[in-house]
């Protein structure tokens, strides 16, 4: 018998998913590979189907460290964001700490954010990033999701 079982140790990156309201949230450190991304989707698939998809929608990264993506792994995260785009996914909301590549990562994912045409920011702080889901009208719960970024912060200590 085949099964096609992820072999979670070939995996790069560490991510925790949940939802708060009609919002995602997603607190990662990266870089990721094919073998995360394919475990990603389908738990994002899980909390998306959990929303009210006849309402606005929208997601909340916090990324940390060096969250890139191979090339593979990126044409999958494009495709992704245009399924869930279509899917009626209203706003990115994305704030990256902790970070020496900042500016390459903005510029990764804007290629995959514009390629979906949908709406995003990247913004300093999670209140801020909370404060410009609400303004396009996507439910989110403040405390809910400032707990949950408490609770799953991937910020390493630097050791010096």
């Amino acid at each position: 018998m085949i099964t096609n079982k992820v072999n979670y140790s070939q995996e790069h990156g560490d991510y925790v998913v949940s939802r708060s309201q009609q919002t995602i949230i997603f607190s990662a450190r990266g870089p990721w590979n094919d073998e995360t991304m394919i475990r990603g989707a389908k738990e994002m698939g899980q909390n998306i189907g959990q929303l009210d998809l006849s309402k606005p929608w929208g997601c909340l990264s916090c990324l940390y460290g060096e969250s890139l993506m191979p090339p593979s792994t990126f044409k999958a995260f494009a495709k992704h964001t245009k399924i869930r785009k279509s899917m009626g996914l209203t706003g990115l909301a994305v704030v990256i700490q902790d970070s020496d590549i900042a500016n390459t990562i903005q510029s990764q994912l804007t290629k995959a954010y514009q390629a979906a045409e949908v709406d995003f920011a990247f913004l300093s702080d999670i209140n801020s990033a909370i404060t410009w889901l609400s303004n396009i009208d996507v439910s989110i719960d403040t405390h809910q999701a400032n707990q949950f970024f408490q609770l799953h912060s991937f910020i390493r200590s630097r050791g010096y």
